[in-house]
């Protein structure tokens, strides 16, 4: 790395930006997998309306998506694994902005909710448009911005970096 991007990437103003877009990045995966894992059924039948993926793995896709969002929102808050979890997230966002983004703007509008926080089915009333791609699209700056400027330092990635630094520290004058 350029001095001058080492600097940048170094500067504390990320922790002060980063930390809080890690919180809301965690509580929305969070969140969003708690309707998912408690009602599966409904969330395979929000998968299938997008008409995406074989009905063989729409039942598969139903019981893990809401397990890895779960651990990664956990593990995101926490500060935890930080940038692997934020990679996982990202990559959940381009599938999600990838999906929607074919249904809105490929096929034109949906008649459906996005399934995202509760059941594309009872969404019914609502359609999805380009306000739930670029919330996407926002989240995933979000989840880039973490990824790569976040080192973890306030969260436990931070605390059990200095654990071992000590652990090292006591081991070398023991």
């Amino acid at each position: 790395m350029t001095g001058s991007w080492r600097r940048f990437v170094d500067s504390p103003i990320h922790r002060l930006v980063a930390v809080p877009l890690r919180i809301v990045l965690g509580i929305v995966f969070v969140y969003a997998s708690l309707y998912k894992l408690a009602e599966p059924r409904e969330f395979a039948v929000s998968i299938a309306m997008y008409d995406m993926l074989p009905l063989e793995l729409v039942n598969l896709m139903a019981i893990m998506l809401p397990a890895i969002e779960l651990v990664t929102g956990i593990t995101i808050l926490l500060g935890l694994w930080t940038r692997a979890s934020a990679a996982v997230i990202n990559g959940m966002l381009v599938m999600f902005i990838f999906a929607i983004g074919y249904v809105v703007l490929v096929r034109g509008k949906a008649e459906f909710g996005c399934g995202c926080f509760s059941p594309a089915a009872e969404e019914a009333g609502k359609e999805m448009a380009t306000d739930t791609l670029w919330r996407d699209v926002g989240y995933l700056a979000a989840g880039v911005y973490v990824m790569l400027l976040d080192d973890g330092a306030v969260g436990l990635d931070g605390l059990l970096r200095r654990w071992k630094g000590r652990r090292r520290l006591d081991e070398a004058h023991g």
